[in-house]
């Protein structure tokens, strides 16, 4: 199952005739996420004053994957992105709202092909179309290595305890290492993994005496 909450989300009305996407409610969490990994093609509101009809989105955003393919989220309280940016699965969009034209706090999500021709965002999410209530299958978190350092799931800006050792992960998700001022303090973080009880990005904590804990 794809999906744009994390956690559990309900669907309100599903896609048909008369309707283009599916209205759903974040029930674990507001914050919207991106299920494709494309760059941002739109984020913005459009007045009702301008006599475009997408003024009914309020504020939206619009991401395009690598095939083209667009994907709408709409109604937004605010937006977290914008035109230019490259997003991943998972990445924040925005908050679930009630702008435009709606009747309660909910995204009205839209999928599209290259051409512009609406399809089933059900069958994109993998859920049925109709009404209910839904939980993504939770996949375990894992570090992963990139060019620029290790990563451990969507974590940014934050303090982390992983195996009973603690992680500071910048604004680009990097795990730090070395010495490091956050929030005014400075903390020292390994470079590499040395003795078997320090791994790398580790913060290194000392006991009374100095020694390495």
């Amino acid at each position: 199952m794809k999906t744009i909450f994390c956690g559990t989300f309900k669907v309100s009305q599903p896609y048909g005739p008369g309707h283009g996407g599916l209205d759903m409610v974040g029930i674990d969490s507001p914050d919207i996420i991106s299920p494709v990994t494309g760059t941002i093609m739109s984020s913005t509101i459009i007045p009702k004053s301008s006599g475009n009809i997408t003024w009914e989105w309020g504020n939206y955003v619009r991401v395009d994957d690598s095939s083209g393919n667009r994907y709408y989220f709409c109604h937004m309280d605010s937006r977290a992105v914008k035109v230019g940016d490259k997003v991943k699965t998972g990445d924040k969009l925005g908050v679930m709202g009630n702008t435009g034209l709606s009747f309660g706090n909910h995204c009205h999500f839209e999928t599209r092909t290259k051409g512009n021709i609406r399809t089933n965002p059900a069958a994109f999410l993998e859920i049925p179309n109709k009404c209910g209530t839904y939980t993504p299958d939770e996949e375990p978190i894992k570090w992963v290595k990139t060019a620029e350092g290790w990563t451990y799931g969507g974590l940014k800006n934050a303090w982390k305890k992983i195996d009973n050792r603690w992680y500071w992960f910048d604004k680009n998700g990097i795990a730090v290492t070395g010495l490091q001022l956050i929030n005014g303090k400075a903390y020292a973080f390994a470079d590499k993994s040395f003795r078997s009880t320090v791994k790398e990005c580790q913060l290194i904590m000392t006991d009374q005496n100095g020694a390495i804990i």
